[in-house]
């Protein structure tokens, strides 16, 4: 689709500085899309298997909301990265938008739960990590995504100022 806005900037030309960022959106769509289907089924396996208890009534003691939330942003991170991975296929830059809008939101999380956590270092070094790979891949997505965006400029009809 064409775009008349000049406001989105290519931030980078080459994933990995070898791949395309067609290779590379598709690659890091299924990378995120294994990564959360991972983090679905673990918490739901943490859920079930050990902390069993935790949805009877009247127990008290039990497991944090943690694997809980996990499932849930998990489940909408499955929907985002298919759908990055489905936009490049048909190369619809407008799939891409799921992802580039729960990014940031997950980057946030990351940063309230490293607070949460009292700052034990092996959880500050995994967030950081996470964070240093989902703001690359935000990059990565969001340059293939303007490309696209500009990809059909010149069929657009010229534009007259009356």
């Amino acid at each position: 689709m064409a775009c008349r806005c000049k406001y989105f900037i290519k931030l980078i030309n080459k994933c990995c500085f070898c791949f395309s960022l067609r290779t590379g959106t598709l690659l890091l769509g299924c990378i995120f899309l294994t990564w959360f289907v991972y983090l679905c089924l673990g918490s739901a396996f943490m859920m079930e298997c050990i902390f069993p208890n935790e949805y009877q009534k009247g127990v008290t003691d039990g497991a944090p909301a943690a694997p809980k939330t996990t499932m849930v942003f998990s489940f909408f991170g499955i929907i985002a990265s298919a759908m990055v991975c489905i936009g490049v296929h048909n190369n619809n830059e407008l799939l891409f938008v799921p992802f580039l809008a729960l990014t940031p939101f997950y980057i946030i999380v990351h940063i309230a739960a490293m607070i949460l956590y009292s700052f034990v270092w092996i959880i500050i070094t995994l967030f950081v990590i996470t964070i240093v790979v989902l703001i690359y891949a935000w990059i990565v997505i969001f340059s293939y995504f303007t490309e696209l965006r500009y990809a059909y400029e010149d069929e657009l009809p010229q534009q007259t100022y009356i």
